[in-house]
């Protein structure tokens, strides 16, 4: 079940499940580097269950850190299709210069699924925004779960620090 809940808390990750199903070029429609994420959540369906912990815990803001250069988009991008193989399927794919938007639908077997829509508004090359609107169904819940996230991420600048592709730093 936990990893039903791992959302895509920054910018990067939505962007590569973006570049994956709509076929983008290996040039991310963004700035490389340093980006700042602040997510909001609500999450609903277990307040009178013994997970009604993590949705005060989720429904907290968070800021994150993520550092995205060209190799850890294109790895990115490898492993977005190969989760495409492992049960998850992507409709409803609309890209533009400044908005793109899908839903994602994955099948865990008899362990339950999950269905995502997301929206992310591309602003400008350092700057973006989005939702995420997550369902999840599994046999040991007694109701469907609902996620909404909401996004602002921001570019902070080329140079990364101490925040490794692929690691994000929570700030907050």
């Amino acid at each position: 079940m936990e990893r039903s809940f791992r959302f895509p808390l920054s910018l990067a990750t939505l962007a590569i499940a973006v570049a994956a199903v709509a076929q983008l070029s290996d040039t991310p429609p963004v700035s490389m580097g340093l980006w700042q994420t602040e997510t909001n959540s609500t999450v609903t369906g277990i307040e009178n269950t013994p997970m009604a912990g993590m949705a005060s815990a989720l429904g907290r803001a968070h800021v994150t850190q993520s550092c995205l250069t060209p190799e850890k988009w294109k790895s990115d991008i490898q492993g977005f299709n190969a989760k495409q193989q492992h049960g998850c399927t992507m409709t409803n794919v609309h890209q533009d210069a400044q908005k793109v938007s899908f839903d994602e639908a994955c099948s865990q077997g008899g362990a339950g699924s999950n269905s995502s829509h997301v929206n992310i508004f591309i602003d400008s090359a350092e700057h973006a925004r989005g939702t995420v609107i997550t369902k999840v169904t599994a046999p040991n819940l007694p109701q469907p779960i609902t996620i909404n996230m909401s996004m602002v991420s921001h570019y902070l600048g080329s140079a990364c620090g101490d925040v490794k592709p692929g690691e994000g730093k929570m700030i907050k």
